[in-house]
């Protein structure tokens, strides 16, 4: 029996993929975009975010088994970065989170992204101005650095969802996240051709030596989204062709199991 799905971002890229994906396994997908969609709304404005929330709900009917924020943009616009990228996506979680609780293995997949390791300097500072919740803040802070402002609210989502894991699995929703590298979509397209990301897609190191396919990175989050993953909660996934384990091999060390005393 198909499962009903909420993706933000339906319309083009890793959003369009994934919707494809789980579609061709008998899903139902309500799309949030611009246009295109189930949905149409501006995700950079409030009254945007309280439509896509109304919207969603008014067609799931307060069920809905899967929800996943693909909506996402980069460049210079501050504003809309800070705004798409991390408020919208927390109003909608917060706002659905009703509505998954009724779902049946209920399922989020968060959009993180390998930035968060390429960029040199960025801090768990950097997060936590996005993660203290207040928008205007975050926009003056990041002013004129749509740069940093990326990676940055890319970060405070990973920090989210390992935070935050355990209590909505309480819920009975399984909130993870999948952080993908350079993928090939306009969004990349743009980037290389922008003054300050030429070359800058060329110079990530990834072992698999290619951008991955938007529906490469559909097929990881339709796996993330599915009964298949059910014991994985609250993991960042990087699906970044080996970037992260090369920069940052020793960043995720395997634990050592406790040992009773005696």
């Amino acid at each position: 029996m198909g499962r009903t799905i909420a993706i933000t971002g339906s319309a083009s890229g890793i959003g369009a993929a994934t919707r494809s994906s789980l579609e061709a396994d008998g899903h139902q997908v309500i799309g949030v975009d611009l246009h295109s969609a189930e949905v149409e709304a501006d995700l950079s404005t409030e009254s945007g975010r309280a439509a896509a929330l109304q919207g969603i709900l008014d067609r799931c009917d307060g069920r809905l088994d899967t929800f996943v924020p693909c909506a996402g943009v980069t460049g210079d616009n501050v504003p809309l970065i800070v705004g798409v990228n991390y408020y919208a996506t927390m109003h909608l979680l917060e706002g659905l989170r009703p509505a998954l609780a009724q779902g049946t293995d209920s399922t989020v997949v968060v959009i993180s992204s390998n930035s968060t390791v390429l960029l040199p300097g960025l801090a768990e500072k950097h997060a936590k101005v996005f993660l203290e919740g207040v928008e205007a803040d975050a926009v003056a802070r990041f002013a004129g650095k749509g740069w940093l402002a990326y990676p940055a609210g890319k970060l405070a989502l990973a920090y989210w969802v390992r935070a935050n894991a355990s209590a909505w699995i309480a819920d009975g929703i399984r909130v993870n996240a999948v952080a993908p590298g350079p993928t090939a979509t306009a969004m990349t397209a743009n980037l290389a051709e922008g003054d300050e990301g030429a070359g800058g897609m060329d110079q990530i190191p990834i072992p698999l030596d290619r951008m991955a396919s938007p529906e490469e990175m559909a097929s990881v989050i339709t796996f993330m989204a599915s009964a298949a993953s059910s014991y994985v909660v609250g993991q960042v996934l990087f699906v970044d062709g080996g970037t992260d384990a090369l920069l940052a091999p020793h960043a995720h060390p395997v634990p050592m199991p406790r040992m009773d005393p005696g």
